[in-house]
This record gives structure tokens, C-alpha cells and sequence, in this order.
């Protein structure tokens, strides 16, 4: 593990999210700006955070790049469960949905990213992550 992150590494900040189906799952998405695309050998690819791990997305923005890491918080489902002497019937259940834990113990604020350079993967921490979550819709 790298002791810092490179340095073409802007801000990173992280903003709630919510499903836009119906399934009531929320989340949040996790930015990582790059000032400038000096060092080409560098390519994000994932990143450990709020103890899961995601593939990250890379977007062109002008002359830079920022990399977008989607996270899902699914909400418990209360569907029935099929309880039957028929293990054919049984078949319907829905799996529970289980989250991967990461092995690295870091905060709430913090994150671990994989990334390659020249053809190696190696990784830094993320520390101070901003949460630029708000809640602006009307109250009642």
C-alpha cells in the first residue's frame, strides 16, 4: 500500500443517493477527481468504502477525468417467505442479499482504492472523504 495518493487526486467527496425504481434501495456515489491526465499510467479501478466494494466508472470531463463509485444500501425485504413440504415450491424464496466485507479496517470517512500502474495493481488510502449529502426536499 502506498503511504499517500498520488497527487493529481483532487477532492474526494461522497453524496446520498436513491433508488429511481421502486424497490426503495438507497445508496450513495463516491467522486474521485483527477486535476490532470499527466501521469496516463495511472488507472483507478476500485475502491473499498463503508465496508464494500465497487468497480469504478471513469468519465472524461474536459481535460480531466473523474472516476464515479456507485454503492447500494438494498432495503430488508419483507416479501413471504414459501415454507412447503415441496422443495419445488420452495424454489420462489428470493436469496438474502449479502454484503462483501473488505479486508481492510478503515473509518466511515475513509477509503482504500485499487489501481494500476504500469501493469501492477498497488493501493492508497483516502482519508477525510467530504459528504456533500443534503436534504433540500420539503418537509412536512
Amino acid at each position: 500500500m502506498d503511504k499517500k495518493a498520488p497527487s493529481i487526486i483532487g477532492e474526494v467527496y461522497v453524496e446520498a443517493s436513491n433508488s429511481e425504481d421502486l424497490s426503495g434501495d438507497s445508496g450513495y456515489t463516491l467522486y474521485i477527481p483527477m486535476h490532470t491526465q499527466e501521469k496516463q499510467d495511472i488507472q483507478l479501478d476500485s475502491v473499498y468504502f463503508r465496508n464494500q466494494i465497487v468497480k469504478l466508472d471513469r468519465k472524461t470531463e474536459g481535460e480531466n477525468i473523474l472516476y464515479v463509485g456507485d454503492f447500494k444500501n438494498f432495503k430488508k425485504s419483507n416479501d413471504d417467505i414459501i415454507m412447503s413440504s415441496n422443495p419445488l415450491d420452495e424454489m420462489a424464496n428470493k436469496p438474502p442479499r449479502i454484503q462483501n466485507r473488505i479486508p481492510f479496517e478503515i473509518e466511515d470517512s475513509e477509503g482504500i482504492v485499487s489501481y494500476k500502474y504500469k501493469g501492477d495493481i498497488r493501493y492508497f488510502k483516502i482519508e477525510n472523504i467530504q459528504d456533500r449529502s443534503t436534504d433540500n426536499g420539503p418537509r412536512s
